[in-house]
């Protein structure tokens, strides 16, 4: 699991207990980044090429698989993060 630098940047900038949702999460996301199960709600973006969406709460993380890799762009909050 890698973040660019800005996607580092944003998440450090979340709320603590969003970070820990988020971390609690990762784990779940590094066995399977396309499947969707308790805890771990992801879905593929329509529109954009190879970008997924990691749902914690109110806040987002957008993130592409590149063959065993899941590297994480964006952080944010929901009404944010998909704005560019």
């Amino acid at each position: 699991m890698f973040f660019t630098h800005s996607a580092e940047k944003e998440f450090r900038n979340l709320p603590r207990e969003t970070q820990q949702r988020f971390g609690s999460v990762f784990e779940l996301l590094a066995k399977d980044p396309r499947r969707r199960r308790p805890k771990c709600d992801v879905s593929k973006l329509s529109g954009v090429a190879n970008a997924w969406r990691l749902k914690v709460g109110d806040y987002r993380g957008i993130y592409a698989i590149e063959g065993e890799d899941v590297i994480f762009t964006r952080f944010g909050h929901r009404k944010t993060v998909y704005s560019p």
